[in-house]
């Protein structure tokens, strides 16, 4: 078995709270082994289960108003809407910047505002910029940003020469001085007063529209479900931890979804064959048809689809049909990482760097595929100076932490522990200069390489029915508490068929029951040789009896 496989606990029989286990478990009507899956994530009494597994969007969301400058800036809302003024969103191109403007713009509709938004194509760089600030309409007397505007210093200058009020909304690290601005919402605000700092960018504009809600006398838990489901997607798609309210707005927009979903998001499950939504769904499905178009198309389109009352099939289609188009081109790009990596031995280095003719809109996701394959941190760069990185996720190694160090070298950054952007001068000598900054901060960062856990040693043929639906049950998962991994090591092997343009996937049957086994295509003939075959798998797509292997070895 490979050395970085662990189990999470004792087994459960074993475990000297195993009555309390066994207590909570049957008050909650969940599997036992389920049951000790969350008493080792902390949820050890009724209070704490009744608020993951039951929540409730009036009990359990906080007050918007303990955020900071948050009663400031609603005053100013209400003044622009009842006064008639022009008001701008301004978001940002991926999925938790679309859905934070979707949200927020439909919102103020409600309201009667007059308002209009605009995202930024990537060609044009990340967040507010002054030139930005520039071109806005000289009768818009306010701007929102949604998802960006921390760091917005040169836009903010603009804006006071125009004589324009900016609210600034955002939930990004803050890497220097605030905004000069109107008003300043993140919850990571050093003087922050929230209870709660890992809200995404949707979901710092749905406190936003909760305060306007509050303010207006309205009853915003009526009209609540169709923001809770936009802000759902922002959060899962931007890897935002599921937990505390983060855990009530995807749960209850995971029920949405299921039940009445937008009308936009039903067409998409129906063409993408999705019988059930879970968090697997807007990972790998729903947000990445959204994010395609703020990666090589206008990210604008995907708001105007979100927010317009007739839906076009035509639309819908152009968005999954760019989704293709961006799949087919990250291929093509990691191909051509890749291959720099395994010339250059890259893989020896502790973050790995490459800089390429790299699409602008493909980088973050070759780095992510970069730091998934080598298990190390990753920064692509693009021949146009733009740059992604991504950490390891469980590793604690701050990716925004080297690159601040390395910040001389840069045009512009910013970011968080997992993932970040940047600019820099694209020439050779100088992506040598960052490279050897970035390895060298590399050092002083920790760095633990996060072993795969299990809750259970199980053969996947012996997975039962009812422990499917527990682990159903606890949706969404995140990054914080994952669908839980069980150990197989079958003793009779599973009958193997490959699949895929190049037959890179592979399916194993374990009698009833069907696993999937993404890019390990390779290893089917040496399965079909009757050697041992170790697993570590999930459940998958809801469908009973069907399961996703994370990691397999053959012996």
């Amino acid at each position: 078995m490979s050395h970085n496989w662990v189990p999470l606990d004792i087994p459960l029989e074993q475990h000297p709270n195993y009555p309390l286990i066994m207590y909570l478990s049957r008050q909650f009507l969940i599997d036992p082994i389920i049951g000790h899956y969350l008493y080792l994530h902390g949820f050890n009494n009724e209070e704490k289960l009744k608020r993951f597994l039951e929540p409730n969007i009036v009990e359990d969301l906080h007050d918007p108003f303990l955020m900071n400058d948050m009663k400031k800036a609603v005053i100013r809302i209400i003044k622009a809407i009842k006064q008639k003024e022009k008001i701008l969103i301004f978001g940002d191109y991926d999925c938790d910047g679309i859905t934070s403007t979707s949200l927020l713009y439909l919102a103020l509709k409600q309201f009667k505002g007059e308002v209009t938004y605009r995202l930024p194509l990537r060609s044009e760089g990340y967040g507010l910029s002054a030139h930005a600030m520039k071109q806005v309409d000289t009768d818009i007397s306010l701007v929102i940003t949604v998802d960006n505007g921390t760091s917005s210093h040169e836009a903010m200058m603009v804006a006071k020469e125009k004589g324009i009020d900016v609210i600034v909304t955002d939930h990004h690290e803050i890497l220097g001085p605030y905004p000069n601005c109107y008003a300043f919402i993140n919850p990571k605000r050093h003087d922050n007063k929230y209870p709660f700092t890992s809200l995404s960018g949707a979901g710092v504009a749905l406190k936003m529209v909760q305060a306007l809600y509050l303010a207006a006398k309205r009853k915003f838990d009526v009209e609540f479900h169709s923001y809770l489901e936009l802000a759902t997607l922002g959060t899962i798609a931007d890897l935002m931890p599921i937990i505390d309210e983060n855990r009530v707005i995807c749960s209850l927009g995971l029920r949405k979804m299921n039940n009445e979903p937008h009308p936009v998001f039903k067409r998409i499950f129906e063409k993408s064959f999705v019988k059930v939504v879970d968090s697997s769904t807007i990972g790998f499905t729903l947000g990445p048809i959204l994010n395609s178009s703020g990666r090589i198309g206008d990210p604008n389109i995907a708001v105007d689809i979100l927010t317009k009352a007739e839906i076009k099939e035509a639309q819908i289609d152009s968005l999954i049909h760019l989704n293709t188009k961006r799949k087919e081109l990250t291929n093509q790009q990691f191909i051509l990482a890749e291959n720099q990596i395994k010339q250059r031995q890259l893989y020896n280095d502790k973050v790995i760097v490459v800089f390429d003719d790299f699409h602008n809109g493909i980088i973050g996701i070759v780095a992510a595929k970069i730091t998934e394959m080598y298990k190390k941190p990753s920064i692509v760069i693009s021949t146009t100076g733009i740059g992604s990185a991504r950490s390891v996720n469980g590793s604690g190694f701050s990716i925004i932490n080297v690159i601040n160090n390395s910040s001389e070298l840069l045009k512009k950054y910013g970011g968080h522990q997992a993932a970040a952007g940047l600019s820099i001068t694209p020439e050779e000598k100088q992506i040598h200069q960052f490279r050897t900054a970035i390895l060298q901060a590399a050092e002083n960062e920790v760095f633990n390489r996060p072993p795969l856990t299990y809750i259970r040693k199980m053969e996947i043929q012996n997975f039962y029915e009812d422990l499917f639906d527990s682990i159903t049950y606890l949706e969404p998962y995140g990054i914080n508490i994952p669908k839980p991994l069980f150990y197989s090591d079958s003793k009779r092997n599973p009958s193997t068929s490959v699949f895929g343009t190049n037959s890179e996937h592979m399916k194993l049957t374990y009698r009833k029951n069907e696993a999937i086994a993404f890019n390990k295509g390779s290893l089917s003939h040496l399965i079909s040789r009757n050697r041992p075959v170790h697993a570590l798998y999930s459940t998958f797509c809801n469908k009973k009896k069907n399961f996703l292997i994370h990691s397999l070895k053959v012996e």
